[in-house]
C-alpha cells in the first residue's frame, strides 16, 4: 500500500542557555511558525540567529520542525 505525504507546517524552535541555576543548565525554548515551506535551512538558520541576537541568553540550538500528514493509498 502506497503512502503520500502533504505537508503541513513548519516550525522553528530556538533554544537559548540562560546559564547555571544550582549546578544545571537552564535552556529555554521559543517556538516561530508559519514558516514558508519552501525556505532552506541556512535562510531558516540565518533567521534564528538574528532573532538570537535580540535575547539575553546565548543561542544553544535550532530545531525546525515539520509536520507532514500521512495519506494512506487504496
Amino acid at each position: 500500500m502506497p503512502v503520500t505525504t502533504d505537508f503541513l507546517s513548519n516550525k522553528i524552535q530556538i533554544r537559548s542557555n540562560y546559564g547555571l541555576v544550582n549546578g544545571k543548565d537552564v535552556i529555554k525554548s521559543k517556538t516561530y511558525s508559519n514558516l514558508k515551506a519552501s525556505a532552506g535551512n541556512d535562510d531558516i538558520y540565518a533567521v534564528a540567529a538574528a532573532l538570537a541576537t535580540l535575547q539575553a541568553p546565548t543561542l544553544e540550538e535550532v530545531v525546525k520542525i515539520e509536520s507532514t500528514l500521512l495519506i494512506p493509498g487504496v
